[in-house]
């Protein structure tokens, strides 16, 4: 009794600890980001909110078109995601349901692209917009990620758990395969296809690479790239700067919470090879 209770309170000290140094940034990134100037520079280890401002995020707001960015951010992430779920969707179908020779192969070829790294597309793809004259453009950022393996194989797994004989029904009942994937299989998999949402979606959001080399203008780029830029203009006022990074966090922090119960969910179930 006294060895598990021992091994409970280290189990929890371990949880703890691992919450502590998850939550620490983003606690002094937050508390930092509405903070007066002259309290940060007072170098606390961590920070105490004695007073509150906005007067960072305005600063922020001002030292850089990051409004702007702001909706190119969000289009993109719109765009992105909306296209890899479609094509991952549909090519997990493809893989799964209907029966064709040849798809184990066509399945070992969607994993190797994931090992190869996007840094080596780069020039390929760069040449590729910049011949359809999308340069500087929303569009000229999406293309090269119309589609992502990951999500085909997140979508597959979670469609070989599903039971066969409900799609076989459907079919039988005159269902074409759009329609039993809009109204079958989907609504069966709406956890795993929240999680899949949900990294396409922080996949998105986060790029910086891509984005930096295929746009020219500032009000073109996203916020990862102007808050880059906001961290070289305001290196001597980094108040501004934990603004800046609290813009480009907030979403994020929002999306997981908001889909945290779907996500476990779509973690935790059973995958199927």
């Amino acid at each position: 009794m006294t060895r598990r209770r021992a091994a409970s309170v280290l189990r929890w000290l371990w949880l703890g600890g691992v919450i502590v140094a998850v939550t620490f940034p983003v606690y002094v990134t937050v508390v930092t980001a509405v903070l007066p100037p002259t309290d940060v520079a007072a170098g606390r280890l961590v920070p105490v909110p004695d007073r509150l401002t906005l007067a960072n995020v305005r600063a922020a707001l001002g030292s850089a078109p990051l409004a702007q960015q702001y909706l190119v951010s969000v289009a993109v992430t719109a765009l992105q995601s909306a296209a890899q779920l479609t094509t991952a969707a549909l090519a997990a179908y493809a893989l799964v349901f209907p029966r064709w020779r040849g798809r184990g192969a066509v399945f070992a070829l969607v994993l190797a692209t994931l090992a190869f790294p996007g840094e080596s597309l780069v020039i390929p793809n760069f040449e590729l917009v910049s011949g359809l004259g999308l340069r500087d453009t929303v569009l000229g950022i999406v293309i090269p990620y119309l589609a992502a393996g990951y999500a085909v194989f997140l979508l597959r797994q979670a469609f070989l758990a599903l039971p066969r004989e409900t799609w076989e029904a459907a079919r039988m009942d005159g269902c074409g395969d759009l329609r039993a994937l809009l109204y079958v299989v989907l609504p069966m998999a709406r956890p795993q296809l929240v999680t899949a949402a949900m990294w396409c979606a922080l996949s998105a959001w986060n790029g910086y690479f891509w984005p930096l080399l295929i746009t020219d203008s500032p009000q073109r780029r996203t916020i990862q790239v102007g808050l880059a830029q906001l961290v070289v203009d305001q290196v001597t006022a980094p108040a501004v700067i934990y603004a800046g990074t609290l813009l480009v966090l907030l979403p994020t922090l929002l999306l997981v919470l908001f889909g945290q119960r779907f996500l476990v969910r779509g973690l935790a179930s059973r995958v199927t090879t």
